[in-house]
This record gives C-alpha cells, structure tokens and sequence, in this order.
C-alpha cells in the first residue's frame, strides 16, 4: 500500500475513533436514539475501527479488512433502518434479516480476534457448535438443538443476543470511562500523579519503590489497566529504583504488583464495578465501598514489602536535588479534582456514565488551562483517539462473548452449569471456590478483566451461591483471580511491561511481583467466608476483620521480605509466618483465641527483634542489588 493510503487509513480510523468518544459523551446528556438504534450505533463504531485499525497495520489481508469495513456499515444501516420492523416479526425472520445477521456474527468474531487474539471467537464458535450439537449430547448437555436460522435470529436481528445487556454495558459504562481513563493517562493527571510520591517521598530509602506503589494506585484510581499503569509509572519509577540499588527484575516486580492493584482500587476499578453493579443489581456507590478495605490491604503490603526490602539491603536514597520539590509540584493538584468529583457526582445519585462525562469535561478544562493552543487541541485529540480506540475494541469483544452467554443460557445449560458445578465440588464450598480461582485465572490470561470476569460470573457465581456463598463477595472472588494473570507467568502482561522497561528477565519479574503480590492471592478467600471484610456486617465485625487481616498481611510481609525492625532472623521469621497463620484463622472464623495467639506471636518476635542479637540464625535475604548503582 502506498504511504498515503496508509496514511488515509490512519486518519480514517482516529477520526472514527474521535467520532466514537465524542458521540458517547454526549449521549450520557442528550437522548440521540432510542435503545436498540443506540447500541447498533455503538456495535457499528466499535467494528468500523477495529477493522481499520487491522487495516492500518497493512499486509495483504487490509482489503479483507476494508471490505469487512463496508460490509458491517452495511449490516448496521439495515439494522439501523429497520429496528422497529425487526421487534414486530421477532421470531420470524425473513431472508434478508437472516443474511445480514449472518454477516453481523461473522464481523462480530473476526473483530473480536483483531482486538484480543483467539479466546473470544473460539468461545464463540464453542457456543455455536454447541447449539448444533445438542441433540447428540448426553446427560444434562443435552437439548433439542437449534436450526441455524433460528439460532442467527436469536444473535442478531430479535434484537437480544449481541444486542443485549453485555453490549448495553460497553456502550454506557465501558466506553465514557475508557475514555476517561485516556485523559488521566495522556493528560497532566498521570505527571501530577508521578511527581506527587515522589515528591512526598523524597531523601526515602525506598522512594523510587514508595513512588511507584502510590503512583500507580492514583493512577489506577482513573485508569485500571495494570499494562497502561507500569508503562505510565513506570517509565519514571523503574529507573529510579534501579538506581537505588533495586536488581532490574525486582524493580520491574514492586511496579507490575503495585500497577495490578489498580483493577481493585476504587473509583473506576477497570471499568469491572460497572458490570458487577449491573449484574448484582447493586447501586455502584456501594460496589466502591464493598472494595475499599481489600484495596488499602492490597497497597498496603505491597507498600511494606518494598519498605523491608530497601532496608533490609541497606538501599540509598535518590540525591534531593533530582528530585522535585513538593512545593513545585503542588501547581499540578487541579489534576486530583477529577477524582473526587467522579465520586461525589454519583454518591449525590447521578448515573456513573453522567459522572464520567463530568469528569472528563474537567479534565479537559484543566488541559486547556494551560492555554488553548495547538498543543491542547493535539493532546485533547490525542485522548479521545486513544479512548475511542480502547472502546471499539470492547464493543466488539463484548459482542462476541455476548454471542456465548446468549447460547449458554438459551439452551438451558446456563441453568444446569450451576448443578454441575456443584456436583464436582462434591458439595464443598472450599473446593468450588478453588475451581472457581483455576477458572477465572486461566480465562484472565491474554485478556482484559472485564470479559474474563463476565464469562466466570455469569457460569459460575450461581454454583457458588447454591452452595451457600453470599453473592456480593463470590463476584469479588471472581475479579480479584481474574486479575492475578497480570501478575502471574505465563502470560503476566503487567510483568512483561516492567520487566521490558526494567531490563530484566520476564520469568523472573513475574515470579517477584508474586512476592510483592501475594496478598491478593488469599485475600478473597478471606471475604468470601467472613464478608465483613468487605464492611459487609456490624461495625465491631468490620474492624475486627480487618484488624485480623492487616496484622495478618504485616507478619507476612515480613516473614516473606525478611526484615521487620531490622533483619529476622530464622526463628524470626517462622514466628512471624506463625503469627500470620493465626491472625487469617481469626479472618476466617471470628473468634478472640486465634487473635490472642496471633497477637502474641508477633509482640513475640518484635521482642525477639529488639532484645537478641541476629546470632548465627540471621535469614539470608534476596532481591536488591549492592548499594553501589554500578553493580548488577
């Protein structure tokens, strides 16, 4: 392809990207189109810059990709012109629904590879084949089967199926706060956000790791991507640490485990809080409350664990001169605004999606502050492309998942999953949980939380209740392994990002950020079996649990990093693993014995660390460099 085709192709794509953003912003004000037109709009969006982003990237197959272009415009405005004919002969399609529905399956799936690799359409084509296949399926996978016209009918043009609730969710929620989340990235927000810890941590031991824990839970408070966080952060943390005397890998590891926490940290939490208020029929506001102690758990020992180590290896600080001033960056604190003001707009009872398109107008306001020139025009461009981008590809992957839930629960074997469940758990809760963890982090790897959380939800957090597992805390469950992959080898995006910007070795990064991590591994069987966690309970049950877990998470940290007051020694450390023992055992059945023990242990080995020398007993550390910079 000749540059200017290319080039055409580039400006057509960002300008539908731009077009896509803005026409959602203003639908969370204006009533543009009526439900089903509105959602073929956004489905329409979503694959014309997916397709051309495929095409953007040339090879032979970019005429494929622009015919596909054409065919989907085509598809929606038929769809488009003939909405309220279609509810009128739902059931009954004529030829020409049946063809254009064809068409809209097949673009659904080949866009949803093109956004996010295989796993999507081949749930999609699972789905269909299953459809087919019923009849000749034993015991409870069987059902009478559903003929191919009735079955595109059902996906496309009776208007549910790919125009269902999953689609509804992309276009309110997914789409205003995806382009949210593009602000705070490419904005003055992600500086202000960086040079904030810094800053506050400047002259630390561990400033660089300080400045990356709390750099990347500001950050995650408006974005939610763990990729986007650590390549955000990172680029100015990573260094840092480094040069503090952090091994590569290790530095590369405090960033992809802090970056990760971003998916729990309310407000925006991924975007997945959306979909779980959707799903539980619970007010959002509420959602952000139920997550709040895990989140401030969750930075908080990864804040810890990088505390111990930098002390434990004796780490320098960063010289003051090169690092800025608090009172020089305090001009940047009209970028915070944005945050609580998303917050507050929806506990005053406005929709989330209202709340966003606040957010995001101050945001741009802030931008333009600084003077409307050439530069905020390319920068204000720049965000809307990058978000309009992000969002297409969510419509089209949540099309696709859509066409599998539409199959699982029309056949009835959505209803019999949850049985099935059930009966391989053998009645255990324990089990069904542990099921529900392998599940949810197998299908996290390689894409967003978002769909991952969906498909497991939707399959899985039936059994759990029927089992007898509260309903809030089993989605919980579900969202916090469906992360993990983020952190977690093979496929740990997260990981691979800081480990390519830290210079180190992949395996070796992920392996780490588990250490730093871990906390999320074990928190959510803490919630599902004493919710108070998740401040759901009396007050005296709420601070008992959570007292019980950050003492829990504080021994662990420091049996783990093997540093508390100053290096542990061996019966140190075991009587801080015990300690941590006993304060989950607390967690997980309230009780005043397991505290008491736990609290003893620990007071114990505090004692032990103030009064005894190390001995011959001292834990040999790993993990951070030699002081001197010069030496990997």
């Amino acid at each position: 392809m000749r540059p200017e085709k290319h080039n055409m192709i580039s400006w057509a794509a960002s300008t539908l990207a731009i077009c896509m953003a803005v026409y959602h912003l203003l639908s969370t004000q204006i009533v543009l189109f009526s439900h089903i037109p509105f959602l073929n709009i956004h489905l329409a969006f979503g694959l014309s810059v997916v397709f051309l982003q495929a095409a953007e990237r040339g090879g032979r197959s970019r005429y494929l990709f622009l015919l596909a272009l054409i065919l989907g415009l085509l598809a929606s405005a038929y769809i488009h012109a003939e909405a309220d004919a279609l509810v009128d002969r739902e059931g009954f399609p004529n030829a020409v629904d049946t063809a254009v529905g064809l068409v809209i399956v097949v673009l659904v799936i080949a866009a949803s590879h093109q956004a996010f690799g295989p796993v999507f359409p081949i749930m999609a084509l699972i789905g269909v084949g299953y459809a087919f296949a019923g009849p000749y399926l034993p015991g409870a996978f069987f059902h009478g089967g559903v003929e191919p016209v009735r079955l595109i009918a059902m996906l496309t043009t009776d208007l549910s199926g790919i125009y269902g609730t999953l689609l509804f969710i992309s276009a309110t929620y997914m789409v205003v706060f995806l382009v949210f989340g593009s602000f705070i990235e490419n904005s003055g927000a992600a500086k202000f956000f960086i040079d904030l810890p810094l800053a506050l941590f400047r002259g630390k031991k561990a400033g660089g790791g300080y400045a990356a824990v709390m750099a990347s839970a500001l950050m995650g408070m408006g974005s939610g991507s763990p990729v986007a966080n650590v390549v955000t952060t990172g680029t100015f943390t990573i260094p840092l640490m480094k040069r503090q005397g952090f091994y590569p890998h290790v530095a590369g590891a405090i960033e992809a485990a802090a970056s990760t926490g971003g998916q729990i940290m309310p407000p925006v939490m991924g975007a997945v809080a959306f979909v779980m208020a959707e799903f539980t029929s619970t007010p959002y506001v509420k959602i952000m409350g139920y997550a709040a102690i895990p989140a401030v758990l969750y930075f908080w020992t990864v804040g810890l664990s990088v505390h111990f180590r930098a002390h434990y290896r004796e780490l320098k600080a960063i010289p003051v001169e090169e690092i800025p001033r608090l009172r020089d960056i305090l001009g940047g604190w009209k970028y915070f605004l944005p945050i609580p003001a998303l917050v507050l707009i929806m506990v005053a009872g406005y929709t989330p999606y209202l709340a966003a398109f606040w957010a995001v107008l101050l945001l741009a306001a802030m931008m333009g502050y600084e003077g409307l020139d050439a530069k905020f025009l390319s920068s204000l461009r720049h965000c809307l492309d990058n978000g309009g981008r992000r969002a297409a590809e969510f419509a089209a992957g949540m099309a696709c998942i859509a066409i599998f839930v539409k199959i699982i629960m029309a056949t009835g074997v959505g209803l019999k999953l949850p049985l099935l469940v059930a009966d391989y758990a053998q009645g255990s809760l324990l089990l069904a949980y542990v099921m529900t963890a392998i599940a949810s982090a197998i299908l996290g790897m390689g894409v967003p939380t978002v769909p991952a959380y969906i498909v497991v939800a939707v399959i899985v957090v039936p059994a759990l209740v029927k089992l007898g597992a509260q309903e809030l805390p089993a989605h919980f469950f579900v969202l916090y392994y469906s992360i993990l992959s983020a952190l977690t080898p093979p496929v740990a995006l997260a990981a691979l990002a800081g480990s390519k910007l830290a210079g180190a070795n992949y395996w070796k990064t992920g392996w780490e950020a588990i250490r730093y991590g871990y906390v999320a591994f074990f928190v959510p069987f803490l919630f599902v079996y004493n919710p108070a966690l998740m401040a759901l309970g009396t007050l005296p049950e709420i601070l008992l649990a959570a007292a019980g877990a950050f003492f829990a998470t504080t021994a662990a940290a420091a049996s783990l990093q093997g540093y508390f007051i100053k290096r542990t020694t061996l019966i140190e450390r075991l009587l801080f693993f015990a300690s941590a023992v006993f304060f989950t055992a607390d967690v997980v059945t309230p009780t005043l014995t397991p505290f008491a023990i736990g609290l003893v242990l620990l007071v114990a080995a505090i004692i032990k660390q103030i009064c005894w020398p190390a001995g011959l007993f001292a834990s040999k550390g790993a993990g951070a460099a030699p002081a001197d910079p010069t030496r990997q």
